[in-house]
Order: C-alpha cells, then sequence, then structure tokens
C-alpha cells in the first residue's frame, strides 16, 4: 500500500517564517507583514506540522528559534534574496505614479534636502515626506525594518548587516557669534573659547555636546549658558546674545545673513562631519527603492 502524499509546501509559509525570525516576535512580524497575529501564529503552526519540528521556543516575554530554525532560515534566506531579487529587476518604478516615501532625518539633513526636494521639476507624481528620526537609533532602524519608513538620513551609526549605508555629503562644525560682538571679530583662540560663554547644541541621539563629539581633543568644562536640541535655536539665542555656539558649515552658511552671525574657524583639530544615507538590505534590489536613493544622491548640497 503506497504512502499518501504529503502536503505541499506553501512558499508563504516560508516568508512568514523568515520575518518572524528576523524580528524574533510574532506582533512584529504581523505589523511588518500586514497580518494578524493569529495569522502569523497560525503559519508557524502550519509550517511547524509540515517540518515535523519546532521552530520557536518561548524566552522571557518574547521567542528564541531554536537550532533547526536557525539551520533553515540559514539555508533558506539566500535563497529568498535572489528571487526578490529577480522580481525587482523585472518590476520597473514609474514615477509617473503616485507614490509617497517618508524619509527619517536629523535637522540639518531636513534643512538641507527639504529646500532641494521642494524645488525639484524631476520627481514626477512622487512625494518624499520627511520626519525627524527618533534620538533613539534602536526605533530609527526598526522603523527601517518593519518598513514603516523607506529611507534614513543620519549621521553615520553603528549597523548590523542587516543595513546599507552610503554616504552623501561631508560638513565640518565652525563657530558662530554675533556680527557686533564685543570680544570676537573673525577669529577666536582657545583661551577665549573658554572665557565666552556657550549655547550648546546637544545632539539627540549621543546627548553630548557637538563640540564634544566633533572636536578631536577632550575640552575642558566650558561656561555654558544654554543647552538646546536645535540648531535654529541656538543660533537664534547666539543673535541676541554675546554666547558663541558650534554649528556645521552647512548649516551656518545658509543662515548666517538671516540671524546676523559671523563663521569663525574652530580653534582646534576637528573630526568630519558625515552625513549618511540608511536602508535595509531587503530592499536593496527594489526598483522604488532605487529610485528614491539615487535622487538623494543626486542633489548638490552647499
Amino acid at each position: 500500500m503506497s504512502d499518501e502524499p504529503k502536503e505541499k509546501l506553501d512558499l508563504n509559509l516560508l516568508t512568514v517564517f523568515l520575518e518572524v525570525f528576523r524580528l524574533r516576535s510574532i506582533t512584529k512580524a504581523a505589523d511588518s507583514l500586514d497580518m494578524t497575529q493569529p495569522g502569523v501564529s497560525g503559519a508557524l503552526k502550519r509550517l511547524q506540522t509540515q517540518l515535523d519540528a519546532e521552530l520557536f521556543v518561548r524566552e522571557g516575554r518574547g521567542i528564541s528559534p531554536t537550532h533547526i530554525a536557525i539551520q533553515l532560515a540559514n539555508e533558506v534566506s539566500p535563497a529568498f534574496g535572489e528571487i526578490n531579487s529577480a522580481l525587482g529587476n523585472i518590476k520597473q518604478f514609474d514615477p509617473s505614479r503616485h507614490k509617497v516615501f517618508k524619509v527619517l532625518v536629523n535637522e540639518m539633513a531636513m534643512v538641507t534636502y527639504q529646500p532641494l526636494v521642494a524645488a525639484d521639476k524631476h520627481l514626477g507624481n512622487v512625494e518624499i515626506c520627511f520626519v525627524i528620526a527618533s534620538s533613539d537609533e534602536e526605533k530609527m532602524l526598526q522603523q527601517l525594518s518593519m518598513q514603516k519608513a523607506d529611507l534614513a538620513i543620519d549621521l553615520a551609526p553603528s549597523l548590523g548587516t542587516a543595513y546599507k549605508t552610503k554616504s552623501l555629503f561631508t560638513d565640518e562644525i565652525v563657530i558662530v557669534a554675533r556680527h557686533d560682538h564685543p570680544r570676537i571679530l573673525g577669529q577666536i583662540s582657545q583661551q577665549v573659547f573658554y572665557d565666552e560663554f556657550h549655547i550648546v547644541l546637544k545632539l539627540r541621539r549621543s546627548n553630548m555636546a557637538a563640540a564634544d563629539v566633533f572636536i578631536k581633543e577632550s575640552l575642558k568644562p566650558r561656561k555654558v549658558s544654554a543647552e538646546c536640541d536645535s540648531l535654529m535655536s541656538m543660533m537664534a539665542l547666539i543673535s541676541s546674545s554675546d554666547c558663541i555656539g558650534t554649528t556645521t558649515r552647512t548649516m551656518a552658511n545658509r543662515y548666517a545673513t538671516q540671524f546676523g552671525l559671523q563663521i569663525i574657524e574652530q580653534p582646534f583639530d576637528t573630526f568630519p562631519v558625515d552625513q549618511h544615507m540608511i536602508w535595509h538590505s531587503r530592499t536593496d534590489f527594489s526598483p522604488a527603492h532605487k529610485w528614491l536613493r539615487e535622487r538623494m544622491s543626486s542633489y548638490e548640497v552647499r
């Protein structure tokens, strides 16, 4: 007597499995796949039944993959990547059809790129919407992972293999003071830097002062008049006081005239301020995403 034929493996189950494996969460996988949690749980149960193997076990409040699940993901994931790549090369992105891209940015990137996009006459029917990224790097990356954002532009973060980056432009830090500052005109020494009161810009991601991050030597304590997390607020405060502050050259060049500020070279050696484009590797071969990355790379930053 012949054996009954086995149920044909549904490849959609593997898609669900890989997303749960990647996110280590049924809830997050359901959001990412636009499914219900019971739907994801049911798909996993069906796959476990077909494979006759347990794939995930409870661990604290989350789940952890079994050895079999790790082996399956390592063997199946490359094949799915090749399939997505092949499909992506067949499909073409048409900018004449309406689409909205969401790009997470820091304040410097927002001020730099929003005017360039607004003036771009070659977007077709595409909209690029900029949103200030979370100060929590993990949350920013999670939004990319769960496809709640298409792209991020930020200072070079430490990323895992699931993400890709490309340098967009390199900036540098300078000092700004009001034009009629009583003691500073065009240049500043290290001693004057420490003598003056500062409006300190705190970087939202690291909660460190910009000067401490981008100046190579360890700075001594400064006299701080105010702390803020906005470059625009900092320049506004400096314009109406005798305080000085650290900003990027791009921001200083763009707004020094409006705020009545003089731009002064740093009296210290500094690190470059690199703005990077960040995206999840899953979207690497997407024609729409490749179009977006190429569009953002095409803008000339001055």
